[in-house]
């Protein structure tokens, strides 16, 4: 009776197919930027621009997002879902293709970050619209936990060839590769056809209403994750860079450690649907809090990789109830325009901290600032559970 509703229920998951194209498409899309994108920020550290530049460059990326937001809505709005997800295939070349020649013109430092804000915001608004218009209320929860599950397998192996890539020939390659498997991730996509999302709301008052006191619940969250989220991708690589000293190292470790974490997703997918989220929320950020406790106490390769597998299982712990549970609340509103202030709200929140984080690295001690980017991501990732007062 058990298996007979188990298989069914796979049976009646599978049958989305709007949702097994975006699977397919995020899948190939991660592994082309798991090929590329934990090296971007050890790219530039190895190009000799210091830790408070690289910060700086990323603060660009941040403020330019704010900027375009509001526009970049509108493009969204006026191409479709998914033809404005293709359009970003070129603008993500284009940056790879830029990184490769940073050197020589320094000037692209400073155009990047605002080229790369394009590719996040017509990425992000397209793909998080594609998800609300055909996610199934009742099995969120799974469909969020397919979504990471499948980013997971692709981060399996590529940032280990990723790493070999760059040891036996150069990061022109590594862009190169990445940027070929780019052009694949969004043919999936247009198996069926585009849809089409209506703006209404105005610009006027779209970053006021965000500090309404009923939305200050948003603001902690969102802040959280934002922070915490960024403090791993910018700085977390560097420090493995700068402890490790090897680029394949790092990859490996990334590689191993995703494979572990793999093997939860299911059961995480299948809980979410089944219990309270507002629960799994409170456990999960418990549990994700000393994930990145541990890493300020890490010596070396072992330790690095049994603190990451921890804490990238109670991340995706977290992940996953978060993610459903936002989309749960965005499907109840505005979701175009929830999608947009969410968005605004992580990049809001971004430009706030990185210069203080840029202060701490001009100032101290590289390594003592490392830590206390850490702790600040810590007690950033106690915020996720803010959005447990939104009752849906």
């Amino acid at each position: 009776m058990s298996l007979h509703h188990n298989s069914h229920s796979m049976r009646h998951f599978l049958k989305n197919k709007e949702m097994n194209e975006l699977y397919a498409s995020y899948g190939i899309l991660n592994f082309a930027l798991g090929l590329i994108s934990v090296f971007i920020p050890i790219y530039l550290y190895k190009l000799d621009y210091s830790v408070p530049a690289i910060l700086f460059f990323f603060f660009l990326n941040s403020v330019s997002f704010i900027l375009f937001s509001y526009p970049g809505a509108k493009i969204v709005a006026r191409l479709g879902v998914k033809h404005t997800m293709l359009l970003t295939i070129p603008i993500f070349i284009l940056f790879f293709v830029g990184l490769r020649f940073i050197q020589d013109f320094p000037l692209l430092f400073f155009f990047l970050p605002i080229l790369r804000s394009f590719k996040m915001i017509l990425y992000n608004y397209s793909f998080h619209l594609n998800f609300i218009q055909h996610s199934d209320r009742q099995q969120r929860g799974r469909e969020v936990s397919m979504i990471q599950a499948v980013e997971v397998i692709a981060g399996i192996l590529s940032p280990f060839l990723g790493g070999v890539i760059i040891k036996y020939a150069d990061f022109g390659t590594l862009f190169f590769v990445g940027s070929l498997i780019l052009f694949l991730a969004m043919l999936p996509l247009f198996l069926t056809k585009d849809t089409y999302e209506k703006i209404t709301f105005e610009k006027k008052g779209l970053i006021r209403d965000i500090f309404k006191k009923e939305n200050l619940n948003f603001i902690y969250s969102f802040s959280g994750y934002a922070i915490e989220s960024w403090i791993g991708l910018i700085l977390w690589p560097i420090f493995l860079f700068v402890m490790l000293f090897s680029v394949e190292s790092i990859g490996a470790l990334a590689s191993i450690t995703t494979l572990l974490t793999f093997l939860t997703f299911y059961f995480i997918g299948k809980a979410t649907d089944k219990q309270d989220k507002r629960n799994l929320l409170r456990l999960g950020t418990f549990l994700y809090f000393f994930g990145w406790i541990g890493r300020v106490f890490v010596t070396g390769f072992t330790s690095v990789f049994f603190i990451d597998t921890y804490k990238n299982i109670t991340q995706h712990f977290l992940a996953v109830p978060w993610t459903a549970y936002s989309y749960d609340i965005a499907a109840k509103r505005n979701y175009f325009k929830f999608i947009v202030q969410r968005e605004i709200i992580f990049n809001l929140s971004r430009a706030f901290v990185l210069p203080v984080l840029m202060m701490i690295f001009f100032l101290g001690d590289i390594h003592i600032s490392f830590i206390i980017a850490f702790i600040i991501a810590a007690f950033s990732s106690l915020f996720y559970v803010a959005l447990n007062k939104e009752a849906v």
